[in-house]
């Protein structure tokens, strides 16, 4: 699964599949990338509601049965949340991209989701 015109053409890429149906991709981006869509996570976390109105990280969370309270997916970017970036209407979009500026242009943001998104 390589993008012709895009810097995550190199990106390692694994797809799996899981006995519940469950079919994904796991994707080492590089550190800039990973920093800026687990920022971009952060602010749509705040916009985006969750499934049955639960928080989005408190939906995404799994028990363990090491602990007495849920854990948070560490070091993982949540590739369904940072797409949903690309059906925002105008006023959310600019609600989430107004903290984004350190990683560029808004532009440049919506690309990588949109190449991101092209990876499976």
């Amino acid at each position: 699964m390589k993008l012709p015109d895009s810097d995550l053409r190199k990106v390692p890429t694994v797809l799996f599949g899981t006995i519940n149906g469950v079919i994904g991709v796991i994707a080492s981006l590089p550190e800039k990338d990973y920093k800026a869509l687990t920022r971009l996570q952060d602010a749509l976390r705040k916009v985006v509601k969750g499934v049955g109105g639960l928080d989005h990280s408190e939906w995404r969370s799994y028990p363990s049965p090491f602990s007495r309270s849920a854990n948070d997916s560490t070091g993982f970017v949540d590739g369904d949340l940072i797409e949903q970036l690309l059906d925002l209407k105008d006023d959310a979009l600019d609600a989430v991209l107004s903290g984004m500026n350190d990683y560029g242009p808004p532009e440049t943001i919506l690309r990588l989701v949109e190449d991101l998104s092209r990876l499976h």
